[in-house]
């Protein structure tokens, strides 16, 4: 997948500028794909170019004070249908922390705990951001809430694994000593 599939929906969901765009994307998408906003600013610049976005209307300004608003095109709108309907094999995840692991298996003087300690906080904070924002869905979903919502249990669900693998190992670790 690639970013540019990531700011069509966005922008499916709602016509933004650069700046509402990499706002939104902050607190949603790029929970899990996260991007700059220059990376989101450049990527916007191709789909412009590929004619897959263009500006709402006739604002032909880009300056601070009156940001150009994009929206996407016909051609735009076909070209995530394409990629959404497409299968892709499930991903083979690459993990620093996995392979740092392994090492400390063979390598008697390498201590992981401060940076297990910082996973688990960093997934601890992310549970508890996530879990707060699942508890702004409520009432009668619509199709659209509901497919969110699936996306943060998700989310939820891997954080929850993570806090705890985190403690397990670490607990693995002060039982070695």
């Amino acid at each position: 997948m690639s970013l540019r599939f990531a700011i069509l929906t966005a922008l499916t969901e709602k016509s933004s500028s650069g700046i509402e765009l990499a706002r939104r994307f902050d607190r949603s998408i790029g929970y899990f794909w996260p991007a700059s906003h220059q990376q989101i600013y450049r990527e916007l610049d191709k789909l412009h170019a590929d004619g897959l976005v263009s500006p709402v209307g006739d604002a032909p300004s880009t300056t601070r004070g009156n940001p150009k608003v994009m929206q996407v095109t016909d051609a735009g709108t076909e070209a995530l249908r394409e990629w959404a309907n497409a299968t892709e094999p499930t991903r083979k995840p690459r993990d620093p922390l996995m392979v740092r692991v392994r090492a400390a298996a063979v390598l008697d003087d390498v201590d992981l705990r401060d940076s297990l300690r910082q996973q688990l906080t960093d997934h601890e904070s992310r549970l508890a951001e996530y879990v707060e924002i699942e508890q702004s869905f409520s009432g009668e979903l619509d199709r659209r809430a509901r497919l969110q919502l699936q996306i943060l249990r998700s989310g939820i669900a891997s954080e929850r694994m993570w806090v705890q693998w985190c403690r397990e190992t670490l607990g693995v670790l002060d039982d070695a000593d």
